[in-house]
């Protein structure tokens, strides 16, 4: 009928694949079964197969480029049902049907280019992700974005919409160049060899970091050839040496026990250009440091931004799981979702936020989360497996510097100590508070807690505490246990010899010692199978 008015249906072929493909549904055994079975898959194969057929017309034998058009036309008919769902706001119903449909489309145009643009045979294959939509309703991440944050969608729009001739793709660009100058004069606004305990952990970190700027870059002028020869705002520190408030750092690696992270934020940024001609040249004017903002996307302090950003994705997520009345228990403790790890993902690779840091802020607002009690001990301990399965990297990505500590950077090195320090603290207290009911009629379940102790804290070779110290958790523990017992037994002697001091016999002297030892041995039994407890 001519109605729709995306540009890629106004193609002579697409008219004549639909044309085909309503011919083919109109008949009545296809319908008989479409009514029936009422699924989309049903529609997509029915579509693929008078689409192959229309277009095979008049090929020759060996002429395999029609296959590329059946797939192109698949994709325009799943991008009409997903229009479709949409447009009468039925996607909200059926959010799984919806993600597989866009999924499919996907897939349909990995070969692809754009679909309002005829293919032609010189055009080599390029992954792609459909048209671009200026909706916020179709920007997945900015949806989650404005969820976590409780924004409304016109709210969203508008920020967007403000801000969207500063928010581009040759700023995304001009930030990436600006990284690679930064790293080259080795300035405070990358990682530099003193942020590392050996140079060999730093020429590691740099070299993981031009691989992946590289491929960023890539990505942007693949897209955007028109930006090959974008320059870069000029912004360059004069020299190597920047003055910190502290003296100006030399160019010998600074170790863990001389350098304070306590204050400040050291932030990686390489790039690697892997051939492709990005600016004038390789010479830069050399000018005095810029204090003002030289990014566009990237904030002055990237790494409590993303801590911020994590603190609240994860605050969300708990909140929801623990609203979900129908959410079974291993849900209830994902942590993250899949959209919150998959944005926590794409700001810590935009930001430039390593990934052994990301995961230790992620503890960090656990720690701050189970001190301040929002969270429990069972949510503690997924927490630890959770961040051991390095969940907020991207799928196939080189983990192996999350294990490895000699790779880390020393701020990373010397948080998790303090992370561990202040955990341990944590359940040394709970510990010795549960304990004190251990003589009470119903045993408290204090197993996790030294599981968690044992498995998460002491097993870790960064977990440092003096032998004194737990020596005199120990005694303590053991003091307090006495003073437990001896209330205990004064209950007893309550009970059976000071009640009875005016008719005081024999009998009640054995029924004393009869009652203590059969309190003692209830408490053996109890604990018979325990393993011992700090001593």
């Amino acid at each position: 009928m001519g109605r729709e008015k995306m540009p890629e249906y106004n193609d002579g072929m697409v008219k004549r694949t639909f044309a085909a493909f309503l011919n083919e549904f109109k008949k009545p055994d296809i319908r008989k079964t479409a009514d029936y079975d009422r699924r989309l898959e049903h529609l997509v194969l029915v579509f693929f197969s008078s689409a192959t057929k229309e277009l095979q017309k008049g090929k020759a034998s060996d002429d395999q480029t029609w296959k590329w058009t059946v797939d192109r036309h698949v994709a325009l008919f799943v991008r009409l049902l997903s229009a479709t769902l949409k447009g009468n706001d039925w996607a909200r119903e059926r959010p799984e049907l919806s993600n597989q449909l866009q999924t499919l489309e996907v897939k349909l145009l990995t070969h692809d280019r754009d679909l309002s643009i005829p293919r032609s045979s010189d055009v080599q294959p390029l992954e792609i992700e459909g048209a671009r939509s200026k909706d916020v309703k179709d920007m997945h991440m900015v949806l989650k974005v404005a969820s976590i944050f409780n924004k409304t969608l016109p709210q969203v729009h508008s920020d967007i919409a403000e801000q969207r001739d500063l928010w581009t793709e040759k700023a995304a660009l001009q930030d990436l160049k600006q990284y690679q100058i930064y790293l080259n004069t080795s300035t405070r606004r990358t990682l530099r060899s003193e942020d590392f305990d050996t140079e060999d952990a730093y020429e590691t970190w740099k070299k993981s970091e031009f691989v992946e700027l590289s491929q960023m870059v890539t990505q942007i002028v693949q897209n955007y050839p028109e930006l090959t020869k974008c320059a870069p705002k000029q912004q360059q520190p004069k020299s190597v040496g920047v003055s910190t408030g502290d003296g100006t750092y030399s160019g010998s690696p600074r170790r863990l026990s001389e350098t304070d992270y306590s204050n400040g934020y050291f932030f990686d940024q390489p790039v690697d250009m892997s051939g492709i001609s990005l600016g004038d040249g390789d010479s830069f004017v050399e000018v005095e440091p810029d204090d003002g903002e030289p990014f566009m996307f990237i904030p002055a302090d990237p790494r409590e931004c993303y801590r911020f950003l994590l603190r609240e994705a994860l605050t969300a997520d708990l909140q929801e799981a623990a609203y979900n009345k129908q959410a079974s228990a291993d849900q209830a403790l994902m942590l993250l979702t899949e959209q919150s790890a998959g944005l926590l993902h794409e700001m810590g690779t935009r930001w430039r936020v390593p990934l052994t840091s990301r995961m230790m802020l992620f503890l960090d607002v656990v720690r701050e989360k189970f001190i301040a009690e929002e969270i429990d001990l069972e949510t503690l301990d997924a927490a630890f497996s959770f961040m051991k399965e390095s969940p907020l990297s991207k799928p196939r990505a080189d983990t192996s510097s999350l294990f490895d500590r000699t790779k880390w950077t020393m701020p990373d090195y010397v948080l998790n100590q303090q992370i561990l320090s202040s955990i341990h603290d944590t359940l040394l207290r709970n510990l010795f508070e549960q304990l004190q009911t251990c003589y009470d009629a119903k045993a408290p379940m204090f197993g996790p807690l030294v599981t968690v102790l044992e498995t998460h804290i002491y097993n870790d070779p960064q977990f440092s505490r003096k032998p004194e110290d737990l020596d005199r958790f120990s005694y303590d523990l053991q003091e307090s246990l006495r003073e437990k017992a001896l209330e205990i037994y004064n209950d007893i002697f309550e009970t059976e010899i000071r009640q009875h001091e005016e008719g005081l016999e024999f009998y009640h002297v054995l029924q004393l010692g009869r009652s203590v030892l059969k309190f003692a041995d209830k408490i053996q039994k109890r604990y018979r199978k325990m393993p011992k407890i700090m001593g």
